[in-house]
Order: structure tokens, then sequence, then C-alpha cells
């Protein structure tokens, strides 16, 4: 699967790498951590503050056909590649205008 071909985001509300850790804190006011994870994750949440409805028809389809799947997907500011997932089980939008949308959604490496 690939990512739809559509109109960049208007605005990216950037990614983040995310590797969670196990603290446990001390009477004596220290702390202990280790990874709990031996790799991160790199997540993503893309914002359209003016898409068309024709590209949120194709930006649909392609969520309803690859949910659960993975698919290729280029970062928007660096053109990196990544093997991604949508990373939450809803497509957020909201009408601005007619026959525009503001969207939301977020992806997240494997």
């Amino acid at each position: 699967m690939a990512w739809p071909s559509i109109a960049l985001p208007t605005y990216t509300t950037g990614g983040e790498v995310y590797k969670p850790q196990i603290r446990t804190e001390f009477e004596g006011n220290y702390v202990q951590s280790r990874p709990r994870a031996t790799r991160a994750t790199r997540r993503w949440t893309l914002v359209w503050t003016a898409m068309t409805e024709a590209n949120y028809g194709t930006l649909e389809t392609a969520y309803l056909t690859d949910i659960g799947t993975t698919f290729s997907w280029n970062e928007v500011v660096t053109g990196t590649a990544y093997t991604v997932r949508y990373s939450e089980d809803s497509l957020r939008s909201q009408h601005v205008n007619k026959g525009i949308r503001s969207v939301q959604i977020g992806l997240e490496t494997i």
C-alpha cells in the first residue's frame, strides 16, 4: 500500500520520537530507570486546514482500506520514506466552508 495522491498538509503539528521507559522512584529522592522497549517509534499528526472534498474522499477511501495494515509514506518536510500505520481508530474532519474540510490524522512507524 502507499499513501494516497493528495495535496500535502497545509500544517503539520510535528512529530515525536517515542521510547517508553520504566521509572521507579525511591524514598531517598532518587530514580532508577530503564528502557521499556528496545526500539523507538516515530509519530506524526497531519493536519489539513483546507482540504477539498475530492481529496477528503481519496483520503477516506485510503484510510478505510489501509486501517490495520502498513503502507509507505514520505515525511512531509524531509521527504524521508517510512513504513507506517494509522495510529488512531478515527479520521477526524470538520466542514470549514462549502466543499472545504479541516482534517486531522495520526501516523506512526511500525
